[in-house]
């Protein structure tokens, strides 16, 4: 399964002429560069995204993310991937990855704001939980880590959980917008799929209860 990486959305949030964005999609992927290949190439990426926040979307997401000064306003952040994690019974689930560095040294810690755009077109926001069901979060710390972030870049994770199901009575979810703790930045995936039985796309059925874990180092999502 594979991800185009999504668009991300700093202070100046929105879509602009055709060459205008290929000039930018061309600075991201050398942005991207920087990163080092270790993170850029670290698994295989698991869902279809692609696309970014709408202008009134990624304000509000930020108009609720950042109540106060951010901790790390300058931070540069990359997103990675999006894997999946093992289901269990009616739980379904999402491992974030990202790539973050910040020209001057700051701290990150806590839960990301996370919100998901559904099929039929209702926007759920994430709640918060210490750890999940399938395994994600803080399963063996007792507190969110603090987390330096400086300019060399490292990767941080979280996890998404939600109950899903098989039956018509419950959307899609089409769509995450996330911004990192701390962060100015909105990051977007889209056109959402999990691999199928036969490696042919399959929606993510959405049944309810989403929510985030804190933000951790590395690419599990779980310390």
């Amino acid at each position: 399964m594979a991800i185009n990486h999504a668009d991300q959305c700093g202070d100046v949030v929105g879509e602009g002429a055709p060459l205008v964005g290929e000039i930018r999609r061309r600075a991201r992927r050398r942005r991207r560069v920087d990163v080092g290949v270790a993170l850029v190439g670290v698994a295989s990426l698991a869902v279809i995204g692609r696309g970014s926040p709408s202008t009134a979307a990624a304000h509000a997401l930020l108009a609720d993310h950042v109540a106060t000064p951010p901790a790390c306003a300058r931070a540069r952040v990359a997103l990675l991937a999006l894997t999946p994690m093992s289901g269990a019974a009616v739980y379904d689930g999402l491992v974030a990855r990202a790539a973050v560095s910040s020209p001057t040294a700051c701290t990150m810690s806590g839960y990301p704001t996370l919100r998901a755009e559904l099929s039929d077109r209702a926007i759920v926001t994430a709640g918060r939980v210490r750890a999940t069901y399938l395994g994600g979060g803080l399963v063996h710390a007792a507190s969110p880590p603090r987390l330096t972030i400086t300019p060399h870049a490292r990767e941080l994770s979280f996890t998404v959980q939600f109950v899903t199901g098989n039956g018509p009575p419950c959307p899609r979810m089409d769509a995450v917008e996330f911004a990192l703790p701390g962060s100015r930045v909105v990051l977007a995936a889209r056109t959402i799929y999990r691999a199928g039985r036969y490696a042919e796309p399959a929606p993510l059925i959405y049944c309810g209860h989403l929510v985030v874990t804190p933000l951790v180092p590395g690419s599990s999502g779980r310390r």
